[in-house]
């Protein structure tokens, strides 16, 4: 079996992880976590409590947790497989205790006319995961729509079992994290408020402070500490400012607080941080062949959704 032995998008630190596949040929196993699989091209079976489903392009097929499950797929075939971390469903899907995904395969035009939230909000996870700007803010959006698509994801599972539940407005949603992510990310050297935030969205510090935690697991502090530390350490990487100076610029109080933070996380001060810096990703996949075949099938798949199947685009 070819594929990705960790995770592709590791470097990012998400509530998922993501395997690229070619030619599989896996025998029966059972893990605790639920899994999406994705099949971008040719043609695959996954056999699922002793009954085989065969998945064409274009098709996804959910596996609970503690399934027994096998695949298999042709040399041509290309298959993602989106592994949700249990930890985070627990944490932040309420609707999920008790719940388990039909077996059945779905394809994406069925979705559309269904589900429609569903494809739309995959394909707004594949411009920010292929995308080649790398930063805490694309990481904060990646898990933004990721918890919006799990929800979808388990409404579609209460609709196929006949429950009437209240319907998300995903565009307005989409459209709402997007104005918070951006009016922070462009604001984050003054001195902003979680009052200021909420203005621009036009609810309360109350709801904002909730709609945070929601959307990103972390308070409205956490996160504009995070997009500080992480302007920090860009200014580490490519610039030859000193020290001092980027200390004063990312709002930090001296050099000692910024080098102390580096060396909780990197273990290191922030020279050394300079001098050692790689492009984690880059180093990984730049040069992987069998990484950028997947990436070039997900734009082609991407262009599908949004010129043919797609009809509403959404911005991120």
């Amino acid at each position: 079996m070819n594929q990705t032995s960790t995770d592709v998008f590791s470097h990012y630190t998400l509530p998922f992880e993501t395997y690229f596949n070619k030619e599989v040929d896996s025998k029966f196993q059972v893990h605790d976590e639920t899994e999406l699989i994705w099949v971008l091209r040719g043609n695959a079976s996954i056999v699922c409590d002793n009954i085989q489903y065969d998945l064409t392009p274009q098709t996804l097929f959910m596996i609970n947790p503690y399934q027994m499950h096998s695949l298999k797929s042709s040399a041509e075939t290309m298959i993602i497989t989106y592994r949700f971390k249990k930890e985070h469903i627990k944490e932040y899907v309420e609707m999920h205790k008790g719940l388990a995904f039909i077996n059945r395969v779905y394809t994406l035009e069925e979705l559309v006319k269904k589900y429609k939230e569903v494809p739309l909000l995959i394909s707004q996870l594949i411009k920010l995961l292929i995308s080649p700007n790398q930063t805490i803010l694309i990481r904060y959006k990646i898990i933004g729509y990721y918890n919006m698509l799990i929800y979808e994801l388990y409404t579609m599972l209460l609709k196929e079992k006949y429950l009437d539940i209240k319907k998300k407005d995903v565009p307005f949603h989409i459209e709402r994290q997007n104005r918070i992510i951006d009016y922070i990310n462009n604001n984050f050297l003054q001195k902003i408020s979680l009052n200021d935030v909420a203005k621009q969205v036009s609810i309360s510090t109350f709801r904002l402070s909730h709609l945070m935690k929601e959307m990103f697991g972390i308070s409205f502090r956490e996160y504009l500490f995070n997009i500080r530390f992480e302007y920090a350490l860009r200014l580490l990487r490519e610039t030859n400012l000193s020290v001092l100076s980027i200390s004063d610029m990312a709002g930090f109080s001296d050099v000692k607080y910024l080098n102390k933070l580096l060396k909780e996380r990197f273990k290191i001060t922030a020279l050394k941080y300079r001098k050692r810096f790689t492009s984690r990703f880059n180093e990984t996949y730049s040069d992987s062949n069998y990484i950028k075949d997947f990436f070039k099938e997900l734009r082609v798949c991407l262009n599908k959704l949004e010129t043919g199947v797609l009809a509403e685009k959404i911005v991120y």
